[in-house]
């Protein structure tokens, strides 16, 4: 069976924008959405509030949330993360729609049990994008979040975390992400 054809990214983005089911977008291909559980809604809400309670009333950020479709110009990548802080101005994809974010600095996926392969692709492709610097990796069913941050000279360190003491910290944004808040009302089953 031959491998169906690579699908352009505007028939992409025109199919996307009329359907009611979200899918990804890598290199031509095709990837439905995995349903998401309690746990996964109730982490991608606790980290969006979380990220917007640490934020002055007058600060140039915005915490966008899990329908923002994200563009990552490497794959080419379409995908939407669970959550993202923004340096304001936002800057959209000038497609006429507006409405692909380009310059996220803090990225957030909640990762399900069951990880789709594509992931690591996806995870990789958010590093391409250059305004990136941190990009959290939440597991739904565990306590354990993957921090990756981007110093100055654009080099990558990868720091775990295991336990609800934990704080995470964005000490470039002034941003502290305490793991027990980050867990707070989910359920962990391993």
């Amino acid at each position: 069976m031959m491998p169906p054809s690579p699908t352009s990214e505007e028939d992409y983005l025109a199919a996307e924008r009329r359907s009611l089911v979200r899918s990804e977008y890598l290199a031509g291909q095709l990837f439905p959405m995995p349903a998401v559980s309690p746990a996964h809604v109730r982490l991608a809400t606790n980290t969006g509030q979380l990220l917007a309670d640490q934020l002055p009333d007058d600060s140039d950020w915005a915490v966008l949330g899990r329908g923002v479709r994200l563009y990552a110009p490497e794959g080419p990548l379409y995908t939407y993360p669970d959550a993202a802080l923004v340096c304001e101005p936002v800057q959209l994809r000038p497609d006429g729609h507006h409405d692909t974010l380009l310059n996220p600095t803090v990225l957030v996926k909640i990762l399900p049990h069951d990880m789709p392969a594509h992931f690591k692709q996806v995870f990789e492709l958010y590093y391409a994008i250059p305004s990136v610097q941190h990009v959290l990796l939440v597991t739904e069913y565990a306590v354990r979040v993957s921090l990756g941050s981007r110093n100055a000279n654009g080099l990558l360190s990868v720091y775990g975390f295991k336990s609800l003491e934990d704080i995470i910290l964005l000490p470039d944004l002034g941003v502290e992400v305490s793991l027990a808040e980050l867990y707070r009302e989910v359920p962990l089953s391993a």
